[in-house]
């Protein structure tokens, strides 16, 4: 199977949110399985992690638009793609993932998460079915952006 250009960017913007993932799961050697996956970490953690997922988010399309192709539309794709997959809990799903554990019942830590943690309680139920919202989006902006 041959991939466009477009579906490359798409699919740049995904490994960039497993790199997100997979730079969360360090954080278990850190502070341990049952502290971190609970959410019991030091606040100044949360927010250096998530700086670094924002720079990445930042820099990859950055660097992807004056090293490889300077198409503003496959760089805003992976930009959006990243950002909106994170967003909306992908990297949690890959987080469990490449640990190999199943994702739990309950997700308390995500309850106050802007988008996951909206409708009540996180459970993964209503982690996956905010992946599948979050897929959806990612696919009507991407078909946008693909006409540009």
């Amino acid at each position: 199977m041959k991939f466009s250009k477009f579906q490359i960017a798409i699919l740049l913007g995904i490994f960039v949110v497993g790199i997100i993932a997979y730079i969360d799961t360090l954080g278990v050697h850190i502070l341990g399985w049952e502290d971190y996956t609970n959410g019991n970490f030091p606040i100044d953690y949360w927010f250096s992690f998530r700086n670094i997922a924002l720079i990445l988010m930042i820099l990859v399309p950055i660097c992807y638009y004056f090293f490889f192709r300077k198409d503003k539309s496959e760089t805003l794709a992976i930009f959006f793609t990243s950002f909106i997959l994170w967003m909306f809990g992908v990297a949690d799903l890959f987080y469990f993932w490449l640990q190999g554990k199943a994702i739990p019942s309950q997700l308390p830590w995500l309850n106050n998460h802007p988008i996951i943690g909206l409708f009540g309680p996180v459970t993964n139920s209503s982690l996956y079915m905010s992946i599948i919202i979050g897929g959806v989006i990612t696919y009507f902006i991407v078909k946008q952006l693909k006409k540009i």
